[in-house]
């Protein structure tokens, strides 16, 4: 069975820092930790700054820290607008 994916797109002021399919993220949102997975209910929140934590297809793990922003998931699509980032 293949993994469901959806595409993800973190941004900075300066530039796209990542932008690929994923099949899941955990992000620290305002009220705790927040998961994505392909399909998910539109969402637009506020981010913490802390860890982000990206699966890609096949498991592989990225994990950043962001430096807090804010997220919108909509049509199978999530965007990542951050203050900043730094790669763990």
């Amino acid at each position: 069975m293949a993994e469901s994916t959806y595409q993800l797109d973190v941004i900075t002021p300066e530039k796209i820092v990542y932008s690929k399919e994923v099949t899941a993220i955990v992000a620290h949102g305002t009220s705790g930790h927040l998961g994505v997975l392909a399909h998910h209910t539109p969402l637009v929140t506020s981010l913490e700054p802390g860890p982000f934590k990206i699966t890609e297809p096949g498991e592989k793990t990225v994990k950043m820290t962001l430096g807090g922003g804010f997220m919108e998931v909509r049509g199978n699509k999530v965007v990542v607008l951050a203050d900043s980032v730094e790669d763990l």
